[in-house]
């Protein structure tokens, strides 16, 4: 089902629940892209998130930027 509201548009599944059996939309992950390709993908959540494991990823490529002489831009 799909409704139009004024500049947005809002999707709604019926109490079948069939978008979300069509759609696998079971489990959310944690993911990092980066040039295009995912480069960290987390387990699924949300029993299976691991905010550390995703810090230390952040941290340490952090770390790679920051020993190499390219500008850093980090948004965490």
């Amino acid at each position: 089902m799909n409704q139009k509201v004024p500049e947005s548009a809002i999707v709604v599944d019926t109490m079948e629940n069939s978008s979300n059996s069509a759609y696998g939309a079971y489990f959310e992950r944690l993911y990092i892209l980066k040039d295009e390709k995912v480069v960290y993908q987390g387990g699924r959540g949300p029993e299976g998130y691991r905010i550390s494991e995703l810090r230390d990823w952040l941290e340490r490529y952090r770390n790679e930027l920051e020993a190499s002489d390219a500008p850093v831009v980090v948004h965490v």
